[in-house]
């Protein structure tokens, strides 16, 4: 009985260190599904123009999720009366741990003087520990419907 070569124990040896480092490597297809923006709890109608006084409703749905994913909102105000274009709105951020697929759901209340007017944008981002996994954003319009006069800008609204 011969012994087998050395360059082909050599060869063995790499290729099942290969298949085992290949077994071992993640892909993950978790990703947002959909982000709604609604003037409604309930999403019966979707909407992406709202007066200075209105609630803002926005929910995403998490998919394929292997692990726990956390989900996290962020306000940009991108063309907003007496506000630097595409500024976010620090004290608006959210974020939600998902262990499992399923929906992820914010508010957002208008301040106290209404919203300023102008052009805001919502960001949902996926995060898988360090990874980012997913984003969407939508944007919204908060016209002067209702009112008068336009909120002053300095009058940041808050989440709940």
């Amino acid at each position: 009985m011969s012994r087998p070569s050395r360059p082909l124990t050599m060869l063995g040896v790499v290729l099942l260190a290969l298949t085992v480092t290949a077994c071992s490597v993640s892909v993950s297809t978790a990703h947002i599904g959909s982000l709604q923006i609604g003037s409604q709890k309930d999403f019966t109608t979707e909407s992406t123009t709202f007066g200075p006084q209105d609630t803002i409703y926005a929910e995403a749905t998490a998919a394929n999720l292997p692990n726990s994913v956390t989900m996290k909102w962020q306000v940009v105000a991108e063309s907003v009366v007496g506000q630097a274009s595409n500024a976010p709105i620090p004290s608006l951020d959210q974020s939600f741990d998902m262990a499992s697929d399923g929906t992820s759901s914010v508010s957002y209340t208008s301040p106290t003087a209404g919203w300023p007017i102008g052009t805001y944008k919502i960001v949902v981002t996926m995060i898988d520990g360090t990874t980012q996994r997913d984003q969407k954003s939508e944007e919204f319009t908060v016209t002067a419907s209702g009112s008068t006069l336009p909120a002053p800008a300095s009058a940041l609204p808050s989440s709940t």
